[in-house]
């Protein structure tokens, strides 16, 4: 079930050093917060027939039409009214990789088939240290060879 009809895609910016999972799971849980903490509908009432003092005094009592809230549609009765949502990713990035993937929610999900089949053109920015070689060609890798540059061969 979709969430209040909550669904498409929707672009997300993922710093470097942070797993994209961890990116969708953060989108989920705040997702969800807002579905749950948002007024969905007014609260239904009840009508009962409470007991009054009547207004001549005397111990008498009649009974009086009185519209009381529906307990069993409070939050902290009921629980949150939704617990998952369906979001997929387009795209992965890698842990080290910043910049913009996909996200889909509910029916959206199916649409990340045809924008991957698009093969959409992707920029990619690299940047590197000269001199320097590491064993996994990153930047956290031990390092195996340094040399020196700067100067001009005639």
């Amino acid at each position: 079930m979709a969430a209040a009809g909550l669904a498409g895609l929707f672009a997300v910016y993922k710093p470097a050093g942070v797993a994209w999972g961890r990116v969708r799971d953060a989108v989920e849980t705040r997702l969800l917060r807002e579905l749950n903490a948002a007024p969905g509908r007014a609260p239904r009432q009840r009508v009962r027939f409470l007991p009054t003092p009547a207004p001549g005094g005397g111990g008498a009592v009649e009974l009086v039409a009185t519209r009381v809230p529906v307990l069993a549609d409070h939050p902290l009765v009921r629980g949150p009214r939704f617990k998952k949502l369906k979001i997929g990713a387009g795209h992965r990035l890698d842990v080290k990789a910043s910049g913009v993937f996909v996200l889909g929610v509910g029916h959206g999900n199916k649409l990340l088939t045809d924008l991957y089949n698009c093969h959409l053109t992707k920029v990619y920015i690299v940047g590197g240290l000269f001199g320097k070689a590491t064993d996994d060609f990153s930047d956290t890798g031990n390092l195996v060879e340094k040399t020196t540059f700067g100067k001009k061969l005639i």
